[in-house]
């Protein structure tokens, strides 16, 4: 199957947003965080609904406000779930285009094997892993979702947007519901200029102790999970990195098996340090005996107690 095009024109500011997976909640809060109105041009990427905690509402929420001319949505490669829809939703889903055009911009869920555009394949188009990674350029600024930038980052753990000057890329995808200790970004374009905001779930906490940066050599991510446990304790187990031989201590928690019940990867695995002072407040994704995982300004790290 082709991909679907659709051209369109954007206003003064657009609102761009990727991978909701159903976390309609979280979607609200964001979009009045960046202030968001009906004059706003608002692009979502695709991902909408599932996985997350609140499938159907959220579903139903964009499908309304599609009815707005300056909402425009794409397809993302997990709307290939239609069993669970009413045929009205289902009908709408099969409806989306694949790939949207400006002048200046291309959205897209996954990425573009190509930036000629006609007879590209659809599914190519919705799921593209590791997009940034391909060594692809484009003359167009290129907008993408579907693989969470914290996979790219593989020494510092971060969500925020990656904007890739060269290649001519942004990355959006923040891993909300996805990503352990990930968030929902809004892209935001006006007046040639780029911001984001975020929102997560993850409680405020103070911190009483200032911490140095330290660390940041490794981290582990979805595409290269995989490892050798040296020492199992319990809460903590040394690791060794496949990929790279790096040995490092990964929360026991986050282990997962495989198909035998074989320890085969991890959802976390950093030995980066967060640099905090006294009396800041950072986001508290997971909590230990001697120290907690936390979020500061979309960067994931440690923090001793």
């Amino acid at each position: 199957m082709n991909a679907v095009i659709k051209r369109i024109s954007l206003g003064k500011r657009t609102v761009c947003v990727s991978d909701i997976h159903g976390h309609g909640d979280l979607f609200e809060r964001l979009l009045k965080k960046v202030g968001y109105t009906a004059e706003d041009t608002l692009v979502l990427l695709g991902d909408l609904y599932t996985k997350g905690p609140r499938p159907h509402d959220t579903l139903r929420r964009i499908i309304e406000m599609s009815r707005s001319p300056n909402v425009h949505i794409l397809r993302g490669n997990c709307e290939d779930i239609l069993e669970y829809l009413l045929p009205g939703e289902a009908a709408w889903i099969e409806a989306l285009p694949h790939i949207l055009e400006t002048d200046s911009y291309i959205f897209v869920h996954g990425g573009l094997p190509s930036e000629t555009l006609e007879g590209l394949d659809a599914w190519a188009c919705m799921k593209n892993d590791a997009f940034l990674e391909q060594g692809l350029t484009f003359s167009k600024w290129v907008v993408s979702g579907h693989w969470p930038v914290y996979n790219y980052c593989h020494t510092i753990p971060c969500h925020n947007p990656i904007v890739n000057e060269k290649q001519r890329i942004i990355a959006i995808d923040g891993g909300c519901v996805v990503n352990y200790s990930g968030q929902l970004n809004a892209f935001i374009m006006e007046d040639g200029a780029f911001a984001f905001e975020a929102a997560d779930d993850y409680p405020p906490v103070r911190i009483e102790k200032a911490q140095e940066e330290r660390g940041g050599t490794l981290n582990i991510t979805w595409s290269d999970r995989a490892v050798e446990i040296t020492e199992q304790g319990a809460e903590f187990s040394t690791a060794r990195h496949i990929a790279t031989g790096a040995l490092l201590a990964i929360p026991t928690a986050s282990l997962f098996t495989d198909w035998d019940g074989n320890i085969s990867g991890c959802r976390c695995g950093t030995d980066y340090f967060l640099p905090v002072a006294a009396g800041e407040t950072v986001s508290l994704v997971d909590e230990f005996s001697d120290r907690i995982l936390a979020k500061k300004n979309g960067t994931v790290g440690w923090i001793m107690k």
